[in-house]
């Protein structure tokens, strides 16, 4: 649909044509969502609305899952060449405590 030339009447009520209710599935007393958009004013079904709300979330728990993947699988990888290398904590307080007692 094209460009369509309307009023707004004395009420502040904009008169959106048949055609376009009917592409953009509005019904006769359904709520819309209206935003404002680079200085022009988006209509849409909450149910479109919704819908894209729901894209966005996806999208943005699809790339916070890849991003905590990523960090765990390089903690994993950290703490597999931590358990390798002498030293471990456990050891260092044993140790420490086999001084102590040589010492006493």
């Amino acid at each position: 649909m094209n460009a369509t030339l309307s009023k707004i009447d004395a009420g502040g009520r904009l008169i959106i044509p048949a055609q376009a209710r009917k592409a953009l599935h509005l019904e006769y007393g359904g709520p819309v969502v209206l935003t404002l958009v680079d200085g022009e004013l988006r209509v849409r079904s909450v149910a479109a609305a919704m819908a894209e709300l729901q894209t966005q979330t996806s999208s943005f728990l699809a790339d916070d899952t890849a991003s905590v993947n990523a960090f765990l699988t390089a903690r994993r990888a950290e703490a597999a060449r931590d358990e390798g290398k002498p030293g471990d904590k456990q050891e260092q307080v044993a140790a420490s405590a086999k001084e102590a007692d040589r010492g006493a």
